[in-house]
């Protein structure tokens, strides 16, 4: 039996609106969600036989006006969901295990929450859908954390963020990139 293929795909078009921080409010995207699409229906098509594990988190538009999207709660980009969907990699993946991460949706900078990491006080972050209903960035220190525990059970990772700020010049960033 070979290596299994195992794949985190995120995809956010849809950022939920919500009165828990209101000065926090990001426009709605178009594409993500089809990115992911198109990467599933790419693994796949992956010829040979594989033991494929996918995890997808979207947030579509939602029909009518409304301010939930179409996914079902365990289904959608929260900063829960997608944090544990890499912890359920790391416990569960073995050595030689590919791992595929694809993040589409929005980026950016904020004042960063580990100052004795950071000379520049800032952390570039990946939005989850429910930002404006109280939940959490995705901190690059935290992204790195998770991803260096793949890499310290010898996972062969791949990591695509499509978003603004996904190009980062930190310490935390910089230790991933050498492993």
């Amino acid at each position: 039996m070979g290596a299994s293929i195992w794949a985190i795909l995120v995809g956010i078009d849809y950022y939920q609106p919500g009165d828990q921080r209101p000065d926090i409010e990001f426009p709605d995207l178009k594409g993500c969600v089809e990115d992911i699409n198109q990467i599933e229906a790419m693994l796949r098509d992956l010829p040979g036989p594989k033991l494929l594990d996918i995890r997808r988190l979207t947030a579509s538009a939602p029909d009518n006006g409304g301010d939930e999207p179409k996914e079902p709660p365990d289904e959608r980009p929260t900063y829960a969901n997608i944090v544990e969907a890499f912890e359920r990699v790391i416990r569960d993946a073995h050595e030689d295990d590919i791992i595929y991460i694809h993040y589409s949706g929005h980026g950016a900078q904020v004042k960063t929450i580990f100052s004795d990491l950071k000379d520049n006080g800032l952390d570039e972050v990946l939005v989850p859908m429910d930002i404006s209903c109280g939940g959490r960035y995705l901190r690059d220190v935290e992204l790195a954390g998770l991803l260096e525990k793949m890499v310290a059970k010898k996972l062969v990772v791949t990591l695509i963020l499509d978003s603004c700020h996904s190009g980062v010049q930190t310490a935390a960033a910089t230790m991933v990139i050498e492993i």
